[in-house]
């Protein structure tokens, strides 16, 4: 975005928002979900008083190695469906791929020597990623599968409250709660859950 913006000074404006921030890269600072972290800020900038109302959402796995940034006034009942087809499932292709390559490495390596244990660290990590992230994949799958049509009244709590799973915020889990509750009947997305069956107090 910065080349595309800014052509042959992307760089040193990168550099300069980097030094603002504090950070190292501005990768770091859009993954990191803790303080110093862009989704940190944002809730931050975005909630006053009473007011929570973040427009970036941050979808992350378990371990934090895999992240999907949804867009709040983009919402429509097909884009978890879209997240899922367009970008989990892709890197989990990538990351298979990528381990059944370490497996082919580890039979020609053996099972002896620095080489081969070397390659045996690497294929647990790999494993480790891929079980993360099919992880992650069934909890989107999971609010996927709610088919939620998103109502933009409702406030962002209400509409980000199905995702509570893969949020790194609390507020979405506790919201989460409230709704099966039944708390608040009057919002789009309690009828819908209600007459899902999901909510029968």
């Amino acid at each position: 975005m910065l080349q595309v913006i800014w052509g042959d000074q992307s760089e040193a404006i990168e550099q300069e928002a980097c030094e603002i921030l504090g950070v190292k890269g501005l990768r770091d600072y859009f993954r990191k979900p803790s303080n110093g972290g862009f989704w940190t800020d944002h809730i931050k900038r975005y909630s006053k008083s009473r007011r929570k109302a973040p427009i970036y959402w941050l979808l992350q796995s378990s371990n934090k190695n895999y992240s999907i940034w949804i867009y709040y006034h983009r919402l429509d009942k097909d884009i978890l469906f879209k997240a899922l087809v367009n970008y989990v499932e892709p890197k989990l292709r990538l990351e298979e791929s990528n381990l059944e390559q370490l497996r082919s490495q580890q039979e020609a390596a053996g099972t002896s020597g620095k080489a081969a244990k070397q390659i045996e660290k690497q294929i647990d990590r790999q494993e480790s990623l891929i079980s993360e992230l099919y992880d992650f994949q069934d909890k989107l799958r999971r609010a996927a599968n709610l088919n939620l049509e998103p109502d933009l009244n409702d406030g962002v709590v209400l509409n980000i409250a199905p995702l509570w799973e893969i949020v790194p915020w609390s507020e979405a889990k506790k919201y989460w709660q409230e709704l099966i509750a039944g708390k608040y009947e009057w919002s789009s997305i309690g009828k819908q859950l209600r007459a899902k069956g999901i909510i029968s107090v």
